[in-house]
């Protein structure tokens, strides 16, 4: 990578989160520590790193309802590997790892060339995956441009209190040259907004969003219908899916929100 790439270590053993601090500072990499996956989560509001490396079992918060957490609340941290240190797993701890999105394993006592060697693994293929995701946008983006018939750039907007909940998306957005725009709840619920000129819009939900959808839709100055799209969680009641649906919005794209699938769907849209 580029940068320096920052190592999040989470472990409860003082003088094994002191070694492994050690150990990766050695190697030139800015490191972050927490002492349980509570505390690693409130450094994780303000922080992202490139690889988390954490604990299985630790007190007020262990690896597995850190892990189980970062995977479902907080997309931003979705393309971040994560590393379980384990010294008593079961095979069910395991499994739950796997299933819950855990990226590899490393027992305990820790080998440090191991560990380092597969810290050096993640960061490759996070790299990876980045260049074949950017190339694939590019595609993609380019299609769209041909598809509109226009020069000017694509012009997409954001409902969402927390921009960072979508970031990986505005990121591949502004580095493709879209025009973007964040428009916040606050907005949304004063009506201080307009979607003149608006190729799309990425409607982020929420328990405000859901309301507005359902009490507030009229009057906007202009339908949701065929130019909304909402970022879902990923499990909607048939109460929400109908008040979503009553809003004129037919399309969802669930969590974790993937780039790609976000850019597929645009040229869908341009294509209408």
């Amino acid at each position: 990578m580029s940068k320096t790439a920052k190592i999040l270590c989470v472990e409860d053993e003082e003088m094994l989160l002191r070694d492994l601090k050690e150990e990766l500072e050695d190697q030139d990499y800015e490191v972050l520590t927490a002492k349980n996956g509570q505390v690693a989560l409130e450094l994780l509001q303000t922080e992202k790193p490139d690889v988390i490396i954490s604990d299985m079992m630790m007190p007020k918060m262990d690896g597995t309802a850190f892990l189980k957490h970062i995977r479902q609340s907080r997309p931003n941290l979705h393309d971040v590997p994560v590393i379980f240190l384990t010294a008593k797993a079961t095979r069910d701890d395991l499994l739950e790892g796997k299933r819950l999105g855990v990226d590899d394993y490393l027992t305990k006592p820790v080998d440090y060339d191991l560990l380092l060697a597969t810290v050096e693994a993640s960061l490759a293929q996070v790299l990876r995956v980045r260049k074949q995701n950017q190339q694939k946008l590019r595609r993609i983006y380019s299609a769209l441009q041909k598809q509109r018939a226009s020069s000017e750039d694509l012009r997409v907007t954001f409902i969402a209190q927390k921009p960072s909940s979508v970031q990986p998306i505005l990121n591949a957005l502004n580095d493709l040259g879209c025009v973007v725009t964040v428009i916040s709840e606050d907005q949304l619920v004063k009506r201080s907004f307009t979607l003149k000129d608006t190729d799309i819009v990425f409607i982020v939900y929420s328990k405000i969003v859901h309301y507005y959808l359902k009490y507030v839709t009229e009057g906007i100055g202009r339908d949701w219908k065929g130019v909304s799209v909402l970022l879902a969680p990923p499990k909607l009641s048939e109460e929400q899916r109908e008040c979503i649906r009553d809003a004129g919005i037919d399309d969802t794209i669930e969590y974790p929100y993937p780039p790609i699938q976000v850019f597929k769907l645009l040229m869908k849209r341009m294509r209408v």
